[in-house]
């Protein structure tokens, strides 16, 4: 029988079906990011409910209500009243240290672009709470990782595929899902200028509270990162795997060393043999090495634990 050879598409199709498996296997990375954003959940109502207890202290419903009143019977004259989902709060029981007020006043930001420290971009935070709904309109949510891990300058397909990111998500005109989620975490504040002007005082345990709030956003988006560095890393092996191997067997005798049952008359392809030194046996034990499964309970606890100290009530 003549042996059946890989192609471009058959390469392309098995490699879809690899990464579909990858990101459906339930590893400890998977699991701490499906715990986080239910723990980012918890965190965002939390450091709400507390954010508006800081703001309605400083602005009191009553004085809102007033000077809305007034508004509507003056106009522009009393426009005073502003819905902010941005809020500068100065911890009033500690000392600033030289006259600077970063170490007891930070900007506590419950949009969905909020800033982001370190390797994150501001809308990767968007990302991650809704890569699921990403993934399922066709849109790549891991473009971000992907370019980073391959240290890639910004190039046309990155800045086309961040621009559809930003189009579903809202970023780019304000609207849709960014509104929504402004609009669900906004409260009213007297005073339109820059949030930093409106300086609002709070207690040293509510800014520390706070500060936890803003750590749980980081940890969240790093549990998108990891995950899915991981399956960039595999699926680079695998790819470049796939180039090498000649023969469709090749690539199913992989997949079945990798646990994924690939349907043989479904690629309408035969038998071969495999060559090069991505070998299937030996590429899927280092594929399996890397990934810890779901069962390692100890080390799924242990992060747990850590990641639950952060979005911790003092």
């Amino acid at each position: 029988m003549t042996k059946a050879r890989l192609n471009t598409d058959i390469r392309k199709k098995i490699g879809g079906l690899i990464l579909s498996h990858f990101e459906n296997e339930k590893t400890t990375e998977l699991e701490n990011f499906i715990s986080a954003k239910e723990d980012i959940d918890v965190a965002y109502n939390r450091a709400f409910k507390l954010a508006t207890t800081i703001v309605q202290r400083a602005y009191p419903t009553s004085d809102v209500a007033t000077l809305q009143t007034f508004k509507k019977k003056y106009g522009n004259a009393c426009d005073v009243v502003a819905k902010d989902s941005c809020f500068y709060f100065a911890n009033t029981e500690m000392k600033k240290v030289d006259d600077d007020d970063d170490d007891v006043a930070e900007h506590f930001d419950f949009k969905l672009d909020a800033s982001m420290s370190g390797r994150f971009d501001d809308i990767d935070f968007g990302i991650a709470y809704y890569r699921d709904e990403l993934k399922q309109s066709g849109i790549n949510p891991e473009i971000n990782i992907q370019q980073k891990a391959q240290d890639n300058r910004d190039n046309p397909h990155w800045t086309q595929e961040k621009d559809k990111i930003k189009k579903f998500l809202g970023y780019q005109n304000g609207d849709g899902i960014y509104q929504s989620w402004k609009d669900k975490f906004s409260l009213d504040v007297i005073g339109t200028s820059y949030c930093r002007s409106r300086t609002i005082p709070c207690f040293n345990s509510e800014f520390k509270e706070m500060k936890l709030f803003k750590n749980a956003r980081q940890s969240f988006v790093n549990t998108h990162y990891i995950w899915a560095e991981n399956i960039f890393r595999d699926m680079r092996d695998i790819n470049n795997a796939l180039k090498d191997y000649k023969y469709v067997q090749d690539a199913i005798n992989l997949c079945d060393k990798l646990g994924l049952n690939v349907n043989e008359n479904e690629l309408q392809k035969t038998v071969g043999v495999s060559l090069t030194i991505y070998q299937p046996e030996n590429l899927a034990n280092l594929i399996k090495s890397r990934r810890v499964k779901q069962d390692n309970k100890a080390v799924i606890a242990q992060f747990k634990k850590a990641r639950l100290s952060t979005v911790a009530v003092n």
